[in-house]
């Protein structure tokens, strides 16, 4: 337990219960006979995923992408890792078409789907391209403009970024692939839409530190290009 918990921010002890905690103790502890643990709950008004891997890149993008793929809808995400590189993450969803809920059999084959991404035996651009295909044919009725603004001091230790845009599936997979482009780390994601506006909070470090102002800067031109691209 000593030894999983190095490194850990002390915000992962308020945010699990000392039960979850040995759950997710128990899953590291796996990680050599399965490199991806994955532990699927539903709750009473979302659905809880949690992984529990080694960290590599484009990890927390790679997660988004298959459950956009799904057509999950992510309402909250926490992430952290510890200091021998074991991340632990949790996804909190709702089922837009009710597939889990309405075919038990399916929970298995969508576990399925993201450790095979994760370990390159799945193609996430091509299940995210059939996604996008059979959703074409919308258009927006409200146009929501796209707002990015950074937030240095309401945490000690990580760099805010709220982000405003026009709600699309895979939104939140392109925003945090450009955060790991730009090698940003998600440590908490508030994941919130109304209506066509999604409205979306990270808190984020780069090199385990707050972003520079040249980091912020960067950043905000690449996300401000990838969401005109869309």
């Amino acid at each position: 337990m000593k030894s999983f918990l190095e490194g850990v921010p002390t915000r992962y002890l308020r945010l699990y219960s000392a039960d979850q905690v040995l759950r997710h103790l128990k899953m590291a502890e796996q990680l050599n006979d399965s490199p991806v643990q994955l532990d699927l709950q539903r709750g009473r008004h979302w659905y809880d995923l949690t992984l529990v891997t080694n960290d590599r890149p484009f990890l927390f993008a790679s997660v988004a992408g298959v459950l956009a793929a799904w057509g999950m809808n992510i309402v909250k995400a926490n992430a952290c890792s510890n200091e021998s590189g074991v991340v632990i993450d949790t996804f909190y969803f709702t089922d837009t078409f009710r597939t889990l809920e309405l075919n038990l059999p399916e929970w298995d084959r969508f576990k399925r789907s993201i450790s095979d991404v994760l370990v390159g035996e799945a193609d996430l651009e091509s299940m995210l391209h059939n996604r996008m295909n059979s959703r074409k044919g919308g258009i927006a009725k409200v146009k929501v403009h796209t707002k990015i603004e950074f937030d240095d001091v309401s945490s000690s230790h990580c760099t805010l970024v709220q982000i405003i845009a026009q709600d699309q599936p895979g939104l939140l997979h392109r925003i945090s692939s450009c955060f790991s482009e730009e090698d940003c780390s998600i440590e908490i994601a508030l994941i919130d839409t109304e209506g066509q506006m999604a409205i979306d909070v990270f808190y984020l470090t780069s090199a385990g530190t707050k972003l520079s102002l040249q980091k912020q800067e960067q950043l905000k031109a690449a996300l401000e290009q990838e969401l005109q691209a869309g």
